[in-house]
């Protein structure tokens, strides 16, 4: 009889503390950044809750208008551009994903920084919400 008790307060517990990391996991989003240079390199990966696509797309075609990244939160782009100050770059994006690779060898100084500032953009926007 103690057996089934204990069982049923550690299953509650259990259940319990399940509840609250879940409900924990979904206010911080699952926001992931990582951010990777190298001397020849430079690299920034983002996953992050899917409501904030529309916020992260906004935001970098802000930064590198006059070009534009999708004309909806659900495009899906994976393409290697180029702007008109000759800035070169990779980008992948889906709803909740971003990556941006940048060759330091392809682009000038000032170029890379641009990107790195995008990023950094980006990061800051995730991590407000």
């Amino acid at each position: 009889m103690k057996t089934g008790v204990f069982f049923g307060v550690f299953s509650i517990l259990a259940l319990s503390v399940f509840l609250v990391w879940s409900k924990f996991e979904d206010f911080n989003h699952n926001i992931s950044i990582t951010v990777s240079e190298e001397k020849d390199s430079y690299e920034f990966l983002a996953n992050y809750d899917r409501s904030n696509t529309g916020r992260i797309e906004a935001y970098i075609n802000t930064e590198i208008s006059p070009d534009r990244l999708g004309n909806s939160e659900n495009d899906f782009v994976d393409a290697t551009t180029s702007l008109p100050d000759h800035t070169r770059f990779y980008i992948k994006e889906s709803p909740g994903r971003l990556k941006i690779r940048l060759d330091k060898t392809q682009n000038s100084t000032a170029s890379y920084l641009r990107i790195k500032k995008m990023c950094e953009g980006v990061k800051r926007l995730l991590a407000g919400n």
